[in-house]
């Protein structure tokens, strides 16, 4: 629980990226991200785990997947 607070953290100001999808409330959106979010994290490089690389690449095709429109901020 902890690890996805943290990367839902770190992803919501990491990016700027916005995810809409009808029908979608905050939380769910939220829940969304932060779950695509875990499965784009790579910690098992020589960095070790103190630093988390997210590819957003990932992210935004999971989000895609999951039917959200991914754009830049206006």
């Amino acid at each position: 629980m902890l690890t996805a607070t943290l990367l839902t953290g770190c992803a919501s100001t990491r990016s700027q990226t916005i995810y809409e999808k009808a029908g979608v409330g905050e939380e769910q959106k939220r829940a969304d991200e932060a779950q695509c979010t875990t499965a784009a994290v790579d910690n098992a490089d020589q960095r070790g785990a103190a630093f988390l690389n997210v590819d957003r690449d990932v992210v935004d095709r999971c989000m895609r997947a999951r039917g959200y429109r991914v754009s830049a901020p206006k």
